[in-house]
């Protein structure tokens, strides 16, 4: 046989195989689903576009309603609400127009988790007969789920002028409510602001929806890498009012001393590199207010504070100054109150923190002369 005998043979063999291929995936061609063709609720809906964001839950106690509803307006629902906005690039606490100003706005928060427990759920709720689990539900049936107003939690996103609405949504119960192990379904039902359709959205990641401020705050200020740290100095109650100077070099490793500690030994380079190691991670416990709502800042241990620490930074040939200061402990709590340059709050710290910044500076950071 020669060799155009033998890519005859071949291509016969070839086509005999393959038409058994065929004939299943033609079989199967129901059970693929094309991803780009899901109609969803939010078509082209994208996290890029939005500037606010609105998490309501409605009150346990509602005010009563009014003797003579108008029956062409909506019940009013009096709602525990946590805003977000977008101010500069970054997530923040935010509050509604007309709303007096609370004590943690402009706070930042966790921008990963807003993506992961509003934008990515968002973008996935699909819209169509397969997730439909009632059409044009009556107020009973809402209430089934967990949809009627009374209960729904709420998530509103605008966009960045703050005039359109990208996505609006009533969340209801978890599917597996009342179900046992073997009839649950993964996934929660929710309701099109402005439509009665119950829709089942099973989810691939659960769904996290609460409204306490604080679990969403962004504790972590600043990921300082140590070989960036130009400068420190370092002021507490063991100086006796002197401001202790170290600083080394671009490009060297070694810490000279300045002014106040130029008269002792030499610098510990060890002490020093563990306490610039303490930035890498600079995380504070939590936020207590915002400075304009502070008031007395005596009333926190912070004028004067206990302890004063600036570092500063060299970031790709430009210097960056932090500063920090360590006022009292909050009585029966392991924190202190402090302030940070990189946000405008009252914050805390941990003991664990504050203890490496309260040693004797002169016998800690020198060796005898």
């Amino acid at each position: 046989m020669n060799l155009m005998s033998r890519n005859i043979v071949l291509g016969i063999v070839c086509l005999v195989l393959a038409i058994p291929t065929a004939l299943q995936l033609y079989a199967d061609a129901d059970t693929f689903v094309d991803v780009g063709r899901i109609p969803l609720m939010f078509q082209g809906f994208t996290s890029d576009n939005a500037g606010a964001v609105l998490i309501a839950e409605p009150k346990a106690v509602q005010q009563p309603a009014p003797a003579n509803p108008n029956p062409n307006q909506p019940r009013r629902v009096d709602y525990n609400e946590l805003v977000f906005q977008l101010d500069g690039g970054t997530w923040r606490v935010g509050q509604l127009p007309g709303q007096a100003p609370g004590l943690l706005v402009g706070a930042p928060i966790k921008a990963p988790r807003l993506e992961a427990d509003v934008f990515h759920h968002l973008r996935m709720i699909r819209s169509d007969p397969e997730t439909l689990v009632q059409a044009n539900a009556t107020d009973e049936q809402l209430k089934k789920y967990g949809l009627d107003v009374d209960h729904a939690y709420l998530i509103k996103v605008v966009d960045k002028a703050g005039q359109n609405v990208l996505a609006e949504v009533f969340v209801g119960d978890d599917s597996s409510v009342g179900r046992s192990d073997t009839e649950a379904v993964r996934g929660v039902f929710v309701r099109q602001v402005g439509s009665n359709d119950v829709v089942l959205y099973e989810w691939q990641t659960p769904w996290r929806r609460n409204i306490e401020t604080d679990e969403w705050l962004e504790r972590v200020l600043a990921r300082i890498q140590p070989p960036q740290v130009r400068k420190l100095t370092l002021k507490n109650l063991s100086t006796k009012g002197k401001t202790f100077v170290f600083e080394r070099e671009p490009g060297k490793s070694m810490w000279q001393s300045k002014g106040d500690g130029e008269s002792l030994g030499a610098v510990r380079q060890t002490e020093i590199e563990g306490l610039i190691q303490r930035f890498s991670y600079l995380a504070v416990n939590g936020y207590d207010r915002s400075l304009k709502s502070a008031g007395n800042m005596a009333t926190y241990g912070l004028f004067p504070a206990g302890i004063e620490i600036t570092f500063t930074i060299d970031e790709g040939g430009t210097e960056k100054v932090v500063q920090i200061a360590v006022g009292k402990r909050i009585e029966g709590r392991n924190i202190y109150y402090m302030t940070c340059s990189l946000a405008p709050f009252i914050m805390t710290w941990g003991s664990s923190m504050v203890t490496h910044f309260e040693l004797d500076v002169a016998t800690r950071l020198f060796d005898p002369k």
